[in-house]
């Protein structure tokens, strides 16, 4: 028996990298071709793992080759069939086939498919949060690198959007202020509308400026007028406390005295500048010239820990976020709202069932021969003919 026969590569390669890769071209072209709103996925950057596939099936085909070596190195080519009577070789390349057809489902179902629709109503327990956020030109100070603005809309992302303590939980809101205020989003529990909404936040986008924190902390409570009466409300205010319109502190009396909302402050800024920062023109210009002179802002921590002391609340600064935020996490929570959307349905089950399947049978098929003894006379007859 010819080595291409005990050990043949075509069927090996067919099985390990033909049919995966097959099956992997087809479900890209399907995704390809099916339109965005039909199919969407849980964790589309996890493409990558399908690079599993082939380099598994070359690992196969590698050790394939490494046990025909050694086999032909042991014996000759009309002894080594003896050696092998009991094994199948197309049931052994059929086995590590359907191993790597397994493979790809797998990985399709951690890439998490969904498709179809259906109607979830879900009820939304947490806490109101309004996040408010300084957009006045000292906010292109550089005492934070990039700078103030960039800094904060960093953290905030992280921090309410990113981790776990405020994800799928909890709702939103998003107020630019300057010199008056601008609503850029109501209390919502799309966190990926607020990412959106934060990250448009640019100095300048205020048609008036200076700072009135007054003003962004009324807009702020007008934004609780829905929520229940018994639900946890807050506001979330980020400035470098620079002040042109007077009245923050009676305004957040009056927000936690009047309607329990918590005012937390979180300071933008340096608190180590005693001389403060130069504000440039524009992100990264030059600086910012009033009757011939720079202009310096300074972060005004004492002013802002009045504001919260005042608004039941507490002060941090901008790269202590985190441990408001884990305040707020565990305040307490309380149905919000119900809510009924239309969801994609998840399909990743069916990919993890036919994984097992197919990992079940390679478990069920053997790899001997049905009839050993035929193969043995055949292969001794014709070793024995050779021979003569």
């Amino acid at each position: 028996m010819r080595p291409r026969l005990l050990y043949p590569l075509a069927v090996w390669v067919m099985w390990v990298l033909g049919v995966p890769l097959t099956l992997m071209v087809a479900g890209a072209a399907v995704v390809a071709l099916s339109d965005a709103k039909t199919m969407v996925f849980d964790r589309p950057n996890l493409w990558w793992l399908g690079g599993v596939v082939p380099l598994a099936g070359l690992l196969t085909l590698y050790g394939f080759l490494r046990r025909r070596q050694a086999m032909f190195r042991f014996a000759s080519e009309s002894v080594a069939p003896l050696l092998a009577t009991s094994v199948s070789p197309s049931r052994q390349a059929l086995k590590a086939g359907l191993v790597a057809v397994s493979l790809v489902f797998l990985v399709a179902a951690l890439v998490g498919p969904r498709w179809g629709m259906y109607l979830e109503k879900q009820r939304v327990f947490g806490v109101d949060v309004v996040v408010a956020v300084d957009v006045s030109r000292s906010m292109l100070a550089a005492d934070l690198k990039p700078n103030r603005l960039e800094r904060i809309k960093t953290e905030l992302r992280q921090q309410l959007t990113e981790r776990g303590a405020f994800r799928n939980a909890h709702r939103l809101g998003l107020i630019a202020f300057a010199g008056t205020t601008s609503l850029r989003l109501p209390l919502t529990t799309d966190h990926v509308a607020f990412r959106s909404k934060l990250e448009g936040l640019r100095v300048g986008m205020v048609p008036r400026g200076g700072t009135a924190i007054a003003q962004a902390i009324r807009e702020a409570v007008d934004l609780f007028a829905r929520s229940p009466e018994e639900a946890t409300k807050l506001i979330l205010l980020c400035t470098d406390g620079e002040d042109h319109e007077g009245g923050p502190v009676e305004e957040t009396r009056v927000a936690w005295a009047e309607h329990g909302i918590r005012v937390y402050t979180i300071a933008v800024g340096d608190p180590a500048r005693t001389a403060g920062a130069e504000v440039p023109e524009s992100p990264g210009g030059k600086p910012l010239l009033h009757d011939g002179q720079i202009v310096f802002s300074k972060l005004d921590m004492d002013g802002l820990r009045k504001i919260a002391e005042s608004g039941g609340g507490d002060l941090a600064v901008a790269d202590d976020l985190r441990r408001i935020v884990d305040r707020i996490a565990g305040l307490r929570s309380t149905e919000l709202t119900t809510e009924e959307r239309m969801r994609h349905k998840p399909q990743y089950q069916w990919f993890v069932a036919a994984a097992l399947l197919l990992l079940a049978m390679e478990g069920l098929i053997g790899e001997t021969r049905r009839k050993q003894g035929d193969l043995f006379r055949r292969t001794w007859q014709e070793s024995n003919g050779s021979e003569k």
